[in-house]
């Protein structure tokens, strides 16, 4: 089951708790967001989400036992949890056995073809590995499919009229002092 799945199922307090979480977490607020989900699991015992989102807190900081206790809980649970399986493969990434993180980004793929992530950590492994193609084909995919990333807004300069405005004010800013000079 996806991660907005269960969000459904959530009263909207907590839904607004778990974005909070989720948003702290995304800028790099690890104890912030660590604290947050534990109040939610508080709330609501066994949530999934939330505990995935704390064994993503404790893979960027390297303790990756402890991420790996919290992914088999949930995978006893809902053994096709997406983002835990991709989480998985991040695991074994970072222990160096890319072979096994593969196998799981596609696992995650298989079940769940639109998530972004995994086709994401794919075209990484790839680009690592050099074959620059497959990379590239995997990162399209999970661009497509908005991989876990911030929105950028992929609209050309030109056409964004606050950008316009300042280059058009530094030219005539530099045509003013080649003038005066």
């Amino acid at each position: 089951m996806l991660e907005e799945n269960y969000l459904n199922k959530l009263d909207e307090d907590i839904k607004k708790e778990f974005k909070k979480a989720s948003n702290l977490l995304d800028v790099g607020e690890f104890n912030k967001a660590e604290n947050e989900f534990k109040e939610i699991l508080n709330e609501v015992e066994d949530f999934i989400p939330a505990l995935n989102k704390l064994a993503v807190i404790e893979i960027y900081n390297d303790n990756l036992e402890q991420a790996n206790e919290l992914i088999d809980k949930i995978l006893k649970k809902d053994p096709e949890y997406v983002a835990a399986i991709t989480n998985l493969g991040s695991i074994y990434k970072k222990k160096g056995q890319i072979e096994k993180a593969k196998k799981l980004y596609e696992k995650a793929i298989d079940i769940e073809p639109d998530y972004g992530n995994a086709y994401n950590n794919l075209g990484v492994i790839y680009r690592e590995q050099g074959e620059y193609k497959k990379s590239v084909k995997y990162l399209k995919k999970a661009r497509k499919r908005g991989s876990y990333s911030f929105k950028i807004d992929d609209k050309p300069l030109y056409k964004n009229k606050g950008c316009v405005f300042f280059v058009v004010v530094i030219i005539l800013i530099i045509l003013l002092l080649i003038y005066i000079l």
